[in-house]
């Protein structure tokens, strides 16, 4: 179910912003709210709120409680006939939200794997490695493994047994989740994505909280250069 949600979130969120881009929706104006976003797609008022939140979180929407959600005034400096104003500061900022994101996974993720080494019952170990296995699987078959990607870190948050983070977990998720858009985007992403979760896997289902540790912070870096690498290739 998650992986088709995300697909459907995607999608949503792709559609709002060839829409400010064609002009459909304009500085300072409100959106449709979620209910009637829903039902103009033909989705779920889940999907237009991760959607909505998301691009909230860009810069890009501003949301009112009591009021609505609006496009930000400060893109209208940037909607011009001349140029790609508006195209470029919707990439830049989707980009310095993918690097925050990834600062964030760095600090959390490491100590987090770090604790499911330790603390893992043998279900919840069996569940980590039948996550990774299952993105191998549906990568050699050359699938979409969103789901059980998604699946894979919310366990090893679960098996940390520390309600602390996995409230963390909850108001993060989402980000977390648009984040790995831009993985896929990298060629060889998916691939070095599905080896380090089954190295990560492998060191939590031996107990070794330092090779945990140390294996997941390298997964995320290994992200962080390679989306490093593809920006100096697109410039």
């Amino acid at each position: 179910m998650a992986k088709k949600h995300s697909l459907i979130y995607e999608s949503v969120l792709e559609n709002i912003k060839a829409e400010l881009l064609n002009g459909v929706y304009k500085p300072g104006e409100q959106l449709p709210t979620v209910a009637a976003m829903a039902k103009n797609l033909g989705v779920g008022q889940a999907s237009v709120r991760e959607a909505y939140r998301v691009l909230e979180t860009l810069g890009i929407l501003e949301m009112t409680q009591g009021r609505g959600t609006f496009v930000s005034a400060s893109l209208e400096s940037l909607q011009t006939d001349e140029d790609d104003g508006l195209i470029s500061q919707l990439e830049f900022l989707e980009k310095q939200s993918f690097h925050h994101i990834l600062e964030t996974r760095k600090v959390l993720e490491p100590e987090v794997a770090a604790l499911a080494a330790t603390r893992a019952s043998p279900a919840e170990i069996d569940a980590i490695m039948s996550a990774a296995d299952e993105m191998d699987d549906l990568l050699r078959q050359g699938l979409d493994f969103v789901d059980p990607d998604v699946r894979f870190h919310e366990l090893i948050f679960l098996a940390a047994h520390n309600p602390v983070l996995s409230k963390l977990l909850s108001a993060l998720s989402d980000l977390f989740l648009d984040g790995r858009r831009f993985t896929n985007r990298i060629q060889g992403g998916p691939q070095k994505a599905v080896h380090f979760h089954q190295l990560i896997a492998h060191a939590i289902k031996e107990r070794n909280p330092e090779g945990a540790r140390a294996l997941m912070y390298q997964h995320i870096l290994d992200m962080e250069r390679s989306i490093v690498q593809n920006d100096i290739e697109d410039s």
